[in-house]
């Protein structure tokens, strides 16, 4: 996946602070869909500079590696929901139609399924970005 960012800090051992303005499914074009409200952040994010000689405010082009992006999305979409599924047919077993047991089994498998994408997270905040790496200027 590569996105345009812009330099915001030269760092030590050829890293580089970048700017990166959130990309989103609509792209943004609030006419044709008539305006969903959503606003475009910027993140920050830490990249490898394999070009070199870069300046702040500077235009680039950062990639990072499409299986480690959708494996992310696996962890936050696709687990907890078949957890909470998962939880719901075993709560149905347990249950024998109780109502309590159900939504309590349901619960705790969902919120079991959640805790893989937010270790992912912490481990991903502690080294302080993903994967980036600089691949060209604009």
């Amino acid at each position: 996946m590569t996105q345009t960012a812009t330099v915001e800090k030269l760092l030590d051992g050829g890293a580089v602070l970048l700017s990166v303005v959130r990309q989103t499914a609509c792209g943004h074009d609030c006419e044709s869909c008539a305006g969903c409200g959503v606003q475009a952040g910027a993140l920050r994010i830490t990249a490898v500079d394999r070009v070199g000689g870069l300046q702040v405010g500077e235009k680039v082009i950062v990639s990072s590696e499409n299986r480690q992006v959708i494996g992310i999305a696996a962890l936050v979409y696709l687990l907890p929901v078949a957890a909470f599924l998962a939880g719901y047919l075993l709560g149905d077993a347990l249950g024998h139609g109780s109502p309590a047991v159900q939504v309590l089994t349901t619960a705790a498998v969902t919120a079991l399924g959640c805790l893989p994408a937010l270790w992912r997270e912490r481990s991903l905040r502690r080294r302080g970005r993903l994967d980036f790496e600089i691949i060209g200027r604009l």
